[in-house]
């Protein structure tokens, strides 16, 4: 019964109530396909089964999992603190982009986003500083084209662009 309470059981569990409220909004949209393509709610739709299977993966583990001893915080040799420093970082990039997105639009916001936390987390990884900014450039472009891309090309939905 120990393992009922353990951290990530419960997270796991909540993540999948609020899922739950989410999905639940869903029955008022259209079927994903009802037209023979995608429709407003094929992405939400595979967002709660993704989120759904997570949770199950999560529990799955957490059940399966040897008990632990102490726990240990995670170390970084590069950032000092890196438990408070990369949920900071992480939360501070979030808040830009919801931000950025209002006023700037979706590439300026994406691109970003992203480069922040691929910069964070490379430079943390390998503590060098220029390829960190190189790898962080690369995945900016990536990830924000794609999206892009995506979202524009192939669902033909408007996101923002930056208007003077």
């Amino acid at each position: 019964m120990m393992r009922l309470i353990r951290g990530q059981v419960i997270f796991a569990l909540g993540l999948a109530v609020l899922n739950t409220i989410y999905a639940s909004q869903l029955v008022q949209m259209d079927r994903p396909f009802a037209t023979g393509e995608p429709g407003p709610a094929f992405l939400p739709v595979m967002l709660c089964g993704f989120v759904y299977l997570a949770s199950l993966v999560i529990v799955i583990r957490e059940f399966r999992a040897a008990p632990t001893g102490a726990k240990t915080e995670p170390r970084s040799e590069v950032l000092p603190r890196i438990s408070l420093l990369g949920p900071a970082i992480t939360i501070g990039a979030t808040a830009l982009f919801i931000v950025a997105f209002v006023y700037l639009g979706y590439l300026v916001a994406a691109a970003c986003f992203t480069f922040i936390v691929a910069w964070f987390f490379t430079f943390e990884q390998t503590g060098r500083l220029a390829r960190s900014v190189a790898v962080a450039l690369a995945t900016c472009a990536v990830v924000t084209l794609f999206g892009w891309l995506f979202f524009v090309k192939l669902f033909g939905l408007y996101l923002p662009v930056w208007e003077l």
